[in-house]
């Protein structure tokens, strides 16, 4: 009877241990898939954070990108555009500064001998007028990188500038020669198209102090060279 209770209790014992060592297996089982869906939660978690900082990263350079295009493009249509705007203006001046010659023309034709002076002063104002807008739209041609470094075309400059001096004296030789017309008319004529050459001439020289301007790494060293 004794030996049946011993074993009995000994049935029990190793049965509640048994219970628990498999319990605390489940335990760990469970845990253990835990750990390893939580780890796999973090890569997943992770390659999502990197996918996205990526695609960010993309869409950054695309704009960076997209922006110094946009902003090339604006310079090069600003380029283009002021150049037709000055191609346009000097058209327009040429076409002034021929009006005027063949009005002086017209003018010297009807006064003989002191008309001779006149005709020679309006061939020479076409002459000059016509090199000074060569030299200015080479001037003004020159781009921006360019100028930066070593400045603007001062030797274009310069011969602009002896073209000038020579229109001024040619205007106050007209000036003069107006007053000896005895023809109030012809007076009236000249003194307008003085006017036009005196305008034409300040544009020039205005725009020959424009493209002078700004600085430039280099520009000190092409200007004494040029004189």
């Amino acid at each position: 009877m004794k030996n049946k209770i011993l074993v009995t209790g000994a049935l029990i014992a190793t049965f509640a241990l048994a219970s628990n060592a498999y319990a605390v297996g489940q335990n760990n089982g469970q845990g253990q898939i835990g750990t390893d869906q939580g780890l796999q939660n973090t890569n997943t978690a992770n390659q999502n954070v990197n996918g996205t900082g990526n695609q960010i990263q993309n869409q950054n350079q695309i704009k960076n990108q997209g922006e110094a295009n946009q902003i090339q493009n604006n310079e090069q249509e600003g380029v283009l555009g002021q150049n037709q705007s000055n191609s346009g203006i000097a058209e327009q001046r040429r076409s002034q500064v021929a009006n005027a010659v063949q009005e002086m023309l017209q003018v010297a034709e009807r006064n003989g001998g002191i008309g001779q002076q006149v005709k020679t002063i309006a061939q020479t104002q076409t002459q000059n007028h016509e090199k000074l807008e060569m030299s200015l739209k080479e001037i003004q041609g020159r781009g921006g990188l360019a100028k930066f470094f070593v400045g603007p075309k001062y030797g274009e400059i310069n011969n602009a500038k002896k073209m000038l001096e020579q229109n001024r004296e040619q205007v106050k030789q007209l000036n003069q020669i107006k007053n000896q017309l005895t023809n109030q008319g012809d007076q009236q004529t000249l003194t307008q198209q003085i006017q036009t050459l005196t305008q034409a001439n300040l544009e020039i020289e205005n725009s020959l102090g424009t493209a002078q301007k700004g600085f430039s790494l280099l520009g000190w060293m092409f200007r004494l060279f040029s004189k």
